[in-house]
């Protein structure tokens, strides 16, 4: 299996569809208003699960049983609260929810039990996926390795921390006062994701973004393949995903 994950707004989302195009099925639906998703339902469930299991999450947790109440009455109750308050609370649910600067580290006692549930079922899955794309696996990657998945290599796209936070915010997916907490975020799962891969000898494939869209030729000679794709066959699929206007950063 051929994992491709980075904290986000990297490029994943094209490379999975370049992946597609060449007919190595990710799975997962495509956000066109986001530019992002291509996720396989299954895998980013089990991803969740697995990361809430050892304590690390790639979103911050809304914190006491005091927030989450009002955060479920926001949602709740959002079409029946006159326009003039929905904007306010949900400011405000927010500014609660990203207080804390810092993520919610690993607890790595829980490693080995976790991988002891869940080994056959990842396992398995990886046995049968050719291609697959989820930011959780920067979090997650440790527990698919330690349970003896085979993943042929990792595939990780990356972008400065502040243009991965800036294009968050313009799709709306963050709010700009998150900035702290979202660099500390993708910084942790990126040492999670790097020291998963030095430890278990998984090739690597280190992309900088936006600059391997301007150099696909050389993006071809970098990017592993479940079978063997010819220069031809890219380029036609490259060209049909590429869209240059999609790239508002180039940091």
């Amino acid at each position: 299996m051929i994992v491709i994950t980075s904290p986000g707004r990297s490029g994943t989302s094209f490379l999975a569809l370049l992946y597609r195009e060449l007919g190595f099925d990710p799975g997962g639906e495509f956000h066109p208003h986001l530019f992002a998703g291509v996720e396989n339902r299954t895998f980013t469930r089990i991803n969740v699960e697995l990361a809430s299991a050892l304590g690390t999450v790639p979103a911050p947790r809304l914190g006491t049983n005091s927030f989450k109440k009002l955060e479920l009455f926001r949602t709740e109750n959002a079409h029946r609260l006159p326009h003039s308050l929905q904007e306010p609370l949900k400011s405000a649910v927010e500014s609660i929810r990203y207080r804390r600067n810092t993520q919610d580290l690993m607890d790595w006692a829980k490693l080995p039990s976790v991988v002891a549930e869940r080994g056959n079922e990842l396992r398995n899955l990886a046995a049968q996926t050719q291609v697959v794309k989820d930011p959780r696996f920067c979090w997650t990657l440790c527990v698919w390795l330690a349970s003896g998945a085979t993943i042929s290599s990792v595939v990780v796209p990356l972008r400065p921390l502040d243009a991965m936070v800036e294009s968050r915010v313009r799709a709306g997916m963050i709010p700009k006062a998150t900035g702290t907490w979202a660099k500390n975020n993708f910084a942790y799962g990126i040492g999670l994701l790097m020291a998963a891969v030095m430890e278990y000898r998984v090739p690597l494939t280190l992309l900088r973004f936006p600059d391997f869209l301007s150099d696909p030729r050389g993006l071809y000679g970098q990017l592993p393949f479940p079978e063997t794709r010819t220069w031809e066959e890219f380029s036609d699929a490259f060209v049909k995903v590429h869209d240059a206007s999609l790239v508002h950063d180039r940091r």
